[in-house]
């Protein structure tokens, strides 16, 4: 398992460009939880468009959109939107990997607050002055390249696409899995509890 993922903490793999991972931000904010978990970012879709000058393929537009239907139904309260462009989270998922590791305390306002630009807002969070704005809006002071680790996030997304291939996943210290996305009830026990492993829920593959 690679070190980003060993923590005393639950890890949460996620990926900002997923709906169901945004979902899951959302459930554990709403229950005072996601300053609580190591958020550990993968690419389950690095072919995507690489700002909102670009253009989306037909099967990932049909996906995304029986993705965001899906969560519109089971979670509407988190208030999901079809954003313009289906794009690639490359650069905001190594801001937030830095952040992990070097402000791990307010890392968790970045985060929520990528995620609601992106499926609420319809913005692009792949551009730099886009996620300089979130960072701003987050009350956090950032901006040192020196600590964005490709490496880090390479191994990551390898380990996941061999061993879960499934996003949002959850990993408790004893080394339990809670994956796909369930419900929200079944999240605030496991994050909790940290000890059952739930069966697999809709996620993105």
């Amino acid at each position: 398992m690679p070190p980003a993922l060993l923590s005393a903490r639950v890890v949460v793999i996620s990926d900002f460009n997923c709906p169901y991972c945004f979902t899951l931000n959302e459930w554990l904010a709403a229950l005072d939880l996601a300053d609580q978990v190591r958020w550990v970012g993968v690419e389950h879709k690095p072919h995507l468009p690489s700002g909102f000058g670009e253009h989306n393929r037909p099967d990932d537009l049909t996906t995304l959109r029986q993705e965001v239907s899906d969560v519109s139904v089971r979670a509407p309260e988190v208030g999901v939107t079809l954003p313009p462009v289906w794009i690639n989270s490359h650069r905001a998922l190594l801001v937030q990997a830095a952040l992990e590791d070097e402000a791990p305390e307010v890392a968790h306002r970045f985060r929520r607050e990528v995620f609601r630009r992106f499926w609420r807002q319809s913005r692009d969070i792949s551009a730099e002055t886009e996620l300089q704005a979130a960072l701003q809006a987050a009350g956090i002071s950032f901006d040192d390249e020196a600590f964005f680790d490709e490496q880090e996030l390479a191994t990551n997304t390898s380990w996941w696409q061999q061993e879960l291939d499934r996003i949002p996943c959850m990993i408790a210290p004893t080394g339990a899995r809670h994956l796909g996305l369930q419900d929200r009830r079944a999240v605030e026990s496991f994050v909790l509890g940290a000890l059952r492993e739930g069966s697999p829920g809709a996620g993105c593959q």
